[in-house]
């Protein structure tokens, strides 16, 4: 029976939008919910056996009561509505099937908004003026991501390049010609894990999935320019695991088809006063693509929380060490527009990480170094953190430092016969690979440039911001403060490669008794050296407000402004001739001249964004458009190469959008249509110098507009059967580009679709989803006579809950083996060669594997 633990304030109705006029400690959650209906001013009914162990976190005053409820009941399986009456609380009904893991419940179709606002109380899904996608926990533990891109490849509005392997891959973003993830935040609870993508630093190279990764938001476009720096395509926030209230843990082990074994697991509980949980994986990876290598590593993870009297005090811990596969572009056959498989080397499973290239030689100004090439990527971080939540104030610090070692093999040009090799030298040569046997002249060739980047990076972030309620406005500001050391060096070679996948090295020895043409295989071991060092020093300060105008009717605005100071030195390189009797492999050599150049250069810009929403049907329909004006100021990225490079100005952006959101029981719908201009675009492009071999830097600047639709949506077709589904339509074209106006950006595709139908049973152990992703028509340069076709790509995922005993989870990636063309050659041009057959470069998608996973808490 329902007790009455709590009278009304005032009179014996309620009212009908409670606030809490007072702050409410954390505690036992009778207590919380008792002080919370009497800071409201109402009654409240519950049976206090539904709250036994339950504990509930602080409350601030001046918040509604009904949005704070609708915050802290959920994730303790509570229901508490605010009635006429009162509140009425009762325990949530026990799922069919005992849940694997102890932790607090999630509440996946959670209304409540955490990400794209800053604000005091809780704003609803359906009241938001932006887009925003969402990856509950549900979907992470049907289909655990093992990479940061695998994540993101069913959210509209963003194009994914998966084929790289784990880290450096590239997005696009609302038809924004933007590398990488150059355009995008990438948050952890709040705060950036790394201010922004440097050269051969991308952020993705930093962040691992696992099984302490909670769910996912992601915000596109709208505010996230006000909200974060770097930010114009917008912002990626992770949520991670918080500690339980009672110790329990969690495993999992994940097996593949290629050979993959992980454990992911965490651990947690009361600490004293504090709540703590250790987690994180090990993984060994020989990879689906076939290297002489196997790679792996993990990452752990250590939180702990701290409950004040009114807010929470959070410490985290995070170490990663991992070597990870990054690829580059392969050797394919391309005819009449259809791209297929180079005979000896498969573009879903090969490589050119052989043997040959498990340790390469550079030359240096200061003697030879040996890099160990063949272990591709070794990325080392460490990063402490922390986060104040007191009475309206929210404080956020991270200290972190990143090590790098970063390897490739990089395509230099489309592959040619041997005897188009031959012809194209002044002297007699014969080609012998390196174990001796001749080469035909018939077999083919290609140009590799093997290269290694030792990079570190230094950064501490700061984030202060304050939230308060003033009659109908909810104000909210901030500062944050960034400082960080960039320190890069790269050297790059040239080598003559068997093109089949590991091929062998191929020398070229003179038939006349002359010095070879190469060195080993290699036309030279130093044919581009880069080293450079910067520091950056950033304050933006931010501001925003929720002005509720009329009972349905809000306004949302907000500006940023930021003040960003570079200093650096740029090494300046010399051309050596390191040339011996033996071979005339070296006689340009790139080395350390030993003189630098330095830079100092001071930016600002403010970012403004503003947008009506009308809230057309209570807490399910809402209506809403924003126009928005931004800049991204550059990094010290830019100057890699060059200490004034043409390219180091501010971006401007403005953007426009408009859409509804529908969330009403288990349907979902977000529909929005958006514009973009973007002017001052770094499109820079790489080129080889013919003579030396050495990568160039060409600067190139544009402007290019978008426009486009974008829907997501998930309606549920019975009651065992789901459908979830979302659909990109966008024209992105270039401007204040000689020759090429009007043309499409690299890599952005002018439709994108990704569909899935999951089948559940309600009282069946297990599910299976069926999902297909299909992009159309992209083009791998900017002068458009390089088409890559549209591809479709199918999975399936199937899972069996065995109750107390745990679960199985399974995938089956590219289910038809479809070869998918992501990129052309990103170094040496697009264009096919000249020679005998249609050969070009591409990079294509993985192939088929299948992956499961065993899950079990306690």
């Amino acid at each position: 029976m329902l007790a009455l633990l709590a009278s009304m304030a005032a009179g014996s109705a309620a009212v009908s939008d409670p606030v809490l006029q007072r702050a409410v400690p954390a505690g036992d959650a009778a207590q919380v919910l008792v002080a919370a209906a009497s800071a409201g001013g109402v009654a409240i009914a519950l049976d206090p056996r539904d709250l036994v162990g339950l504990r509930l976190p602080a409350l601030r005053g001046g918040q509604d009561l009904r949005r704070a409820l609708a915050r802290i009941c959920p994730p303790a399986g509570l229901v508490c509505r605010v009635e006429p009456m009162g509140v009425v609380v009762r325990r949530r009904p026990a799922a069919p099937r005992p849940a694997p893991q102890p932790a607090p419940a999630i509440n996946d179709d959670s209304p409540i908004l955490v990400t794209g606002r800053h604000g005091a109380g809780v704003m609803l899904e359906s009241e938001r003026s932006f887009s925003l996608s969402r990856i509950s926990a549900q979907e992470l533990r049907r289909r655990p991501p093992l990479t940061m891109a695998e994540m993101l490849v069913s959210i509209p509005g963003l194009w994914i390049d998966t084929s790289a392997g784990t880290s450096a891959n590239i997005a696009r973003l609302r038809g924004i010609p933007m590398d990488g993830y150059t355009a995008m935040a990438v948050e952890e609870d709040g705060l950036p894990i790394q201010h922004t993508s440097l050269p051969w630093t991308d952020i993705d190279q930093f962040m691992r999935p696992d099984i302490m990764l909670e769910s996912v938001d992601y915000v596109r476009g709208g505010p996230s320019g006000v909200l974060a720096s770097n930010a114009p395509g917008g912002i990626l926030d992770l949520h991670l695991r918080r500690p339980p209230d009672h110790a329990g843990g969690q495993m999992r082990i994940t097996g593949t088809t290629y050979g993959l074994a992980r454990l992911d697991g965490w651990i947690g509980g009361p600490l004293g006063d504090w709540q703590a949980i250790a987690g994180g994986y090990i993984a060994r990876d020989p990879t689906l693509r076939h290297i002489t290598q196997t790679l792996g590593g993990g990452q752990i993870r250590l939180r702990a929380e701290h409950d004040l009297p009114d807010g929470r005090l959070t410490i985290t811990a995070r170490y990663q060490d991992d070597a990870s596969l990054n690829t580059s572009s392969y050797p394919m056959v391309l005819n009449n527009g259809q791209w297929s498989a180079l005979p000896g080397f498969d573009p879903r499973r090969g490589s050119w990480f052989g043997p040959d290239f498990n340790n390469v030689r550079f030359i240096t100004a200061g003697g030879p170094v040996t890099r160990a090439v063949g272990r591709n990527n070794r990325n080392r971080v460490f990063d402490l953190s922390g986060a104040l939540v007191s009475s309206g104030w929210t404080a956020r610090l991270r200290l972190r430092r990143s090590d790098t070692q970063r390897n490739a093999i990089l395509s230099s040009g489309a592959p040619m016969s041997a005897a188009d090799f031959l012809a194209d030298q002044d002297s007699h040569y014969a080609l012998r690979r390196s174990d001796g046997a001749a080469l035909a002249s018939s077999a083919l060739v290609e140009v590799v440039q093997p290269a290694s980047a030792t990079v570190q990076l230094d950064e501490m972030i700061v984030q202060i911001e304050r939230a308060e309620r003033l009659g109908a406005h909810n104000l909210a500001g901030g500062l944050y403060a960034l400082v960080n050391r960039w320190r890069y060096q790269r050297i790059v070679a040239r080598a003559l490669v068997e093109a089949r996948s590991q091929g062998l090295l191929v020398d070229a020895l003179d038939t006349l008794g002359g010095p070879a043409l190469t060195d080993g295989g290699y036309l030279s071991r130093a044919s581009t050296w880069e080293q450079t060092m910067g520091r950056t020093a950033s304050l933006a300060a931010y501001a925003s407000d929720e002005w509720q105008i009329a009972p349905r009717w809000r306004l949302d605005a907000g500006v940023r402004h930021e003040w960003e100071v570079l200093r650096g030195i740029v090494g300046i390189a010399r051309t050596a001739d390191l040339s011996t009797p033996a071979t005339i492999a070296n006689r340009a050599a790139q080395v350390d001249s030993g003189q630098s150049a330095a830079y100092s250069s001071d930016f600002a810009a403010t970012n403004a964004t503003i947008a009506l929403h009308w809230q057309a049907r209570p807490e399910t329909l809402g209506i809403f458009a924003r126009a928005s004006i931004g800049h991204v100021l550059p990094s010290v990225g830019a100057y890699r190469t060059s200490a004034a490079p043409s390219t180091a100005h501010r971006l401007d952006v403005v953007e426009a959008e408009a859409g509804l959101v529908l969330t009403q029981g288990r349907v979902r719908l977000g529909l929005t249509g958006f514009a973009n201009r973007f002017r001052g675009l770094d499109i820079s492009a790489s080129t080889i110098e013919p003579t030396s071999g050495a990568i160039t830097l060409v600067p190139r600047q544009a402007s290019s507009h978008n426009l486009g639709i974008e829907a997501e949506a998930q309606l549920p077709l019975t009651e065992w059967a789901q459908a979830r589904g979302a659909m990109t339509w966008q024209q992105s074209r270039l401007s204040d580009y000689p020759n090429y106006n009007g043309h499409v950006p690299q890599r952005i595709p002018d439709i994108m679709l990704h569909g899935a139908i999951t089948l559940s049973p309600p009282r069946a152990p297990w599910h299976v989803a069926l999902d297909m992703t299909a992009t159309g028509r992209r083009f791998a340069d900017d002068a458009n006579s390089l088409r890559l076709p549209p591809y479709v790509v199918m999975g399936v995922q199937f899972g069996w809950d065995l109750g107390a005993r745990g679960r199985i989870e399974g995938e089956i990636s590219n289910l038809t083996d479809a070869i998918a063309v992501m990129q052309g050659d990103a170094i040496a041009g697009d264009s096919a060669s000249g020679g005998s057959a249609p050969y070009a470069v591409g990079r294509a998608l993985a192939g088929r594997a299948l992956r499961l996973s065993y899950t079990m808490g306690w």
